[in-house]
Formats: C-alpha cells, sequence, structure tokens
C-alpha cells in the first residue's frame, strides 16, 4: 500500500513539475530601453520578447571589416554552446554605409548564423555608444543595461592573429551570468573596425523644435495625437511635446510609434505616415540635446481641425447608423446592422467616408454588400460574407477610402449594405452613433473595383506555442491589378506577409508587416498597382505567437482556431483589385 502511494506520489510530482515547465510565467518588464530594429532578411525583433533568456547578446558586425570575418568562426562556436543555455544572440551593423540588402549579401556569403539587426542611423549605436565591429555587447534580459563590452578573445588583433586563443572573455562573462555572477565589465580594448558616428558630423547639435521637429510630427503624428483624435494626449504645442518627450524617445526606439506597420523596403503606399529611422534620429537627437525650441511658428499650433467637415466635401448619401451602447470593460461581440441605401437606380460607387461617433471606441469597420456574396469574378470557390466582396474597411484614423481614378463598386437599384462593427472599450460605460458617407460617380468608371480575401479557417495553434505559420491562398482565373491592401490577424499574430506567386513560380511581395499588431488595422494603398497574371496564387503567410512572450496574448493556454472574436484567430488578406486590361 504504501509502495502504491509512493509511486502514485511520484506520477503526481511528475506531471505537476510538467505542467510548471508547459506554463511559464511572464517576465516582469518595464519595458523601458526596449530597443527594436529590423534584421538584414526583414524580420523584426524587439528585445523585450527575449527578456526570458539569461542575457542578450550583441556582436557588432561590419561589411568588409576583416576581424569580424576572421572572428565568424569563434563567435559562431559560442553561439551553438550559449544558445542551449538560455543566451539570446544577434549581429548589430551600425555602419552607415551598410544597407539592408548590403547586410543580407555579407550574410549569405559567410553563412551567418544570427541575425543581423540593422541600425544605419544608428538609433543603438547611439544608446549603447557602439564605436567599434567585433566588440561583444551583454545586455541584461529586462533592463536592457550593459552587463559585459569587450572582444570575443585575444585570438586575432591589427594584422596579426593567434592560433588558438589564451584568454576567453566573452566565455568568461556568459559562464558569470549563468551562475548568477556579475561578470567584468572590460577586460580588453576591442580590435576591430571603426563606425563612424552620425554623432561627430556637423550641425548635429543644429536641430531646433520649429525648424526641424515639429514638421516631422505634423505630417507623422498629429493624424492621431490631436483632439478628438485616437491617441490617448495631442501634440498641440512645443509645451506638451516637450513634457511628453521622454515618452516620445522610448516609443521611438521600442518602434512601437508610429504604429505604420508595412516594412519600408517592400513596396511604397500611397497613404504611408511612416517616420523613417533618420527622422527618429533627428526626434532623439533633438530630445538628448535639451530640446532647443527655435524661432518662428510653432507649426503644430497652426493645425486646425473639423470633424464635422466630409473629407471630400458633402457625400452624396449619408447614412446614420443605429447607436451601440457599450460597457466599459471586457469583450465586446461584433455588432452588425443592415441599411438601405434608397437607390432608385443603378449605381457606381467612387468612395466612402466612415465617421466613427466615437474614435476612441471603435476599432475597425468592415462594410460590404452580402448579394454580392455569392460569387466573384477570379476565383472558384465558395465566397466568404463579410470578407470577399467587401467595400470598405474602416480602421484606426484612416476612414475615407476613395478608389483609385476611373474605377467604382457597382451598386444595383435597391441595393441594402451590411456592416461589421468591432469595437474596444473605453474603461467607461459608453456609446457610439457612426455616420457613412457615399460618394457617388456622374457616369459609369472605366472600371469597376472589386475585392477579395484569401482566408484559413481551418487552422490550430496549439497551447504555449511560438513561430507557428499558416497560410491561405487563392488562385486568380483572370489577369487583374491590385491596388489596396489589408493583412489581418487577431492577437496572437506576429508577423504576416502577402504575396503574388506567379504560373513560372515567381514571388513578388505585396506586403510584409513583421512586427503585426491587432491594435492597428490599415488598408494599405500601393502607390502603382501591383499586376498579377491569370493562374498566379495570391498567397497569405501568417506567423503566430501563441505565448507568454507576446504582450497581446489573452490566454497562451488556449487551443486556438478560427473565429470571428479577437480572443479567437484569424488569417485574411484583404486586396482590391481591377481586371487588367492586356
Amino acid at each position: 500500500m504504501k509502495t502504491s502511494v509512493y509511486i502514485l506520489f511520484i506520477l503526481f510530482l511528475a506531471v505537476t513539475i510538467t505542467s510548471c515547465k508547459e506554463t511559464p510565467k511572464p517576465v516582469a518588464d518595464s519595458r523601458k530601453s526596449d530597443y527594436a530594429l529590423y534584421d538584414a532578411s526583414g524580420g523584426f525583433h524587439r528585445l523585450s520578447t527575449y527578456n526570458n533568456k539569461e542575457a542578450i547578446v550583441l556582436w557588432v558586425q561590419g561589411n568588409g571589416c576583416p576581424i569580424v570575418r576572421n572572428a565568424l568562426e569563434d563567435f559562431h562556436t559560442i553561439v551553438t554552446e550559449y544558445s542551449e543555455k538560455g543566451f539570446q544572440f544577434f549581429m548589430v551593423n551600425s555602419n552607415i554605409q551598410d544597407d539592408r540588402a548590403e547586410i543580407a549579401m555579407e550574410a549569405k556569403e559567410y553563412n551567418f548564423k544570427v541575425p543581423v539587426l540593422v541600425d544605419n542611423a544608428q538609433l543603438i549605436a547611439e544608446e549603447l555608444d557602439i564605436t567599434i565591429t567585433a566588440e561583444a555587447i551583454v545586455l541584461h534580459p529586462t533592463t536592457r543595461k550593459i552587463l559585459y563590452r569587450g572582444p570575443l578573445n585575444n585570438r586575432l588583433d591589427y594584422e596579426a592573429q593567434k592560433e588558438i586563443a589564451s584568454e576567453t572573455y566573452l566565455r568568461d562573462a556568459l559562464d558569470a551570468i549563468a551562475k548568477g555572477k556579475t561578470p567584468k565589465n572590460k577586460q580588453e580594448v576591442t580590435r576591430g573596425c571603426t563606425v563612424t558616428r552620425l554623432s561627430n558630423q556637423p550641425n548635429k547639435k543644429d536641430l531646433t523644435y520649429t525648424k526641424d521637429i515639429a514638421p516631422i510630427l505634423a505630417e507623422s503624428c498629429v493624424r492621431c495625437h490631436r483632439d478628438n483624435g485616437i491617441a490617448p494626449w495631442a501634440m498641440e504645442d512645443y509645451q506638451t511635446v516637450t513634457g511628453w518627450s521622454a515618452m516620445i524617445k522610448e516609443v521611438l526606439l521600442s518602434k512601437r510609434m508610429p504604429p505604420w506597420k508595412a516594412d519600408p523596403t517592400v513596396n511604397e503606399f500611397k497613404n504611408s505616415f511612416a517616420l523613417a529611422d533618420s527622422n527618429a534620429r533627428k526626434i532623439i537627437s533633438w530630445i538628448d540635446a535639451g530640446m532647443p525650441p527655435g524661432i518662428g511658428k510653432d507649426t503644430l499650433q497652426g493645425l486646425t481641425y473639423n470633424d464635422a467637415i466630409w473629407q471630400r466635401g458633402r457625400p452624396d448619401k449619408i447614412i446614420a447608423l443605429k447607436e451601440e451602447k457599450l460597457p466599459a470593460n471586457r469583450l465586446i461581440p461584433y455588432r452588425y446592422q443592415t441599411f438601405d441605401l434608397e437607390l432608385e437606380k443603378d449605381t457606381w460607387l467612387k468612395g466612402v467616408e466612415i465617421k466613427p461617433g466615437n474614435p476612441k471606441a471603435l476599432h475597425h469597420i468592415v462594410l460590404t454588400n452580402k448579394a454580392t456574396n455569392k460569387r466573384n469574378a477570379i476565383v472558384n470557390r465558395k465566397i466568404w460574407p463579410y470578407t470577399d466582396n467587401y467595400i470598405a474597411l474602416g480602421g484606426g484614423v484612416d476612414q475615407l477610402t476613395m478608389f483609385p481614378e476611373g474605377t467604382g463598386v457597382y451598386l444595383p437599384k435597391g441595393t441594402s449594405l451590411t456592416v461589421q462593427i468591432h469595437y474596444t472599450p473605453t474603461g467607461k460605460e459608453d456609446s457610439d452613433k457612426t455616420k457613412i458617407g457615399f460618394y457617388y460617380h456622374d457616369t459609369p468608371p472605366k472600371q469597376e473595383f472589386y475585392a477579395l480575401s484569401p482566408s484559413n479557417s481551418t487552422f490550430k495553434i496549439p497551447p504555449h506555442t511560438n513561430n507557428v505559420k499558416i497560410v491561405a491562398a487563392d488562385t486568380i482565373t483572370k489577369d487583374i491589378n491590385i491596388h489596396y491592401i489589408v493583412p489581418h490577424m487577431h492577437y496572437r499574430g506576429k508577423s504576416i506577409k502577402m504575396s503574388i506567386i506567379a504560373p513560372n513560380g515567381k514571388v513578388k511581395e505585396l506586403i510584409s508587416v513583421p512586427d503585426f499588431s491587432f491594435n492597428w488595422q490599415w488598408l494599405y494603398q500601393l502607390k502603382d498597382p501591383m499586376f498579377a497574371p491569370k493562374g498566379s496564387i495570391i498567397q497569405v503567410e501568417g506567423i503566430y505567437d501563441n505565448t507568454v512572450q507576446n504582450p497581446l496574448n489573452p490566454d497562451p493556454s488556449q487551443e486556438l482556431h478560427f473565429g470571428i472574436q479577437s480572443t479567437d484567430e484569424m488569417l485574411i488578406g484583404f486586396f482590391n483589385y481591377t481586371l487588367a486590361d492586356r
């Protein structure tokens, strides 16, 4: 009897230990110094994502540096051994002369084993004082404070090298950290190639608020940071901006703001409000220099907004949706409304503007014609309601959708439309009464503007799993030109790409969003439409993070499937197209 009880106890203990291993706890992290960079392959890395590691090791790389190239074998050996011990490794390139494509070529030629973070605007070089390549910088996983900086070992010197190193500085530091000890911070001067620093260039300290900073904020920030905007505070003047300056620097270094998420090297978009790293650097340099005000007028004080005015003038038809009552918190199920446009004849729609009554609560809204959800011009499959053949999608601050010149959406006489509305709670009991304005063509346009949305509804994402890849695809039956794109996932979405795979196998990327966030739903308008020939596959590839390391994840213990609520998951690639005249 005692033996049986003992065995049961051991089994219970084993199950408990296994359960504990499968249910990690979130790591306490202030998210300060939470640096974020693209890597040379187009991936995205925010360092707080790796706060469950023993430490984060950055090794400074530079194209053409002979010491870096000769030290690669030593570095890769350390990577292989210490990755298994819980350390996270990256290279970082802060050379102003090396762009992402050039770094990717160097990585391929020399078979780099870890991603290279691209910092040629030197946002991170300024924070970590990077001045030389081949230097290792070891960061604390939650504070990102430097625990060690120095060479890998003493094997290499300028124009000289030993067969075997007699000192193993980085190994010693990592061994000390693994044992909970503090390593020697710097043991020897690093031999490497000097990194030319932008901060040493002329005119670095000439930045002023009125001349340099306010115009950047006006272009990329105030569309949200304004009175009655979706942001929590308004960029009204110099005093306000300086008061928020520490927070501005923090969100720029972590690339949480501005929330335009498309990879800047994959296509151009007409409606982009992305902030170039060079402009982020200007803002941060200005903050670090004491925020000189400059002379002249304050651009932000001269900006005015009138939310009662329609952006393209008074629409031909205005629909006021029924008021929606909203709870203070918790999940708000999708709301649906259908309305009659009262069309007395067949009509061509030129564009739509959505005016949220409560912009802080309305997350996104999809406008669709359910009558057209029975067919599509370019696929042979069942049509999805609310997604395929959608007319407009409003999200965030982007609520005006004008169709490309010479195109329109056909609305037969007597058309009724349906909206699917997603709300997020504001912390108090609230309400919303949204209006939708419709702009009509006077005469039929040259081309019909269509929509399609490749989707996957049969996937499974296991609990506590990361980098789960899911694909959706449609094969098209006609030549088309793609104009607008809306990649869509929910809270576990990590990154998403949409591509055209031509019949000959050639792949053209439409968009890449390597730092996907469900909080920001944008309709990306291609600057130039992209052609997809008949027989092409329009592919959507989503990567999901269902772990505690995903700060948006409501419950990593859940197995996830397709569902319309935010706590479920989706993979949808909305896009708008015209038939190609070829």
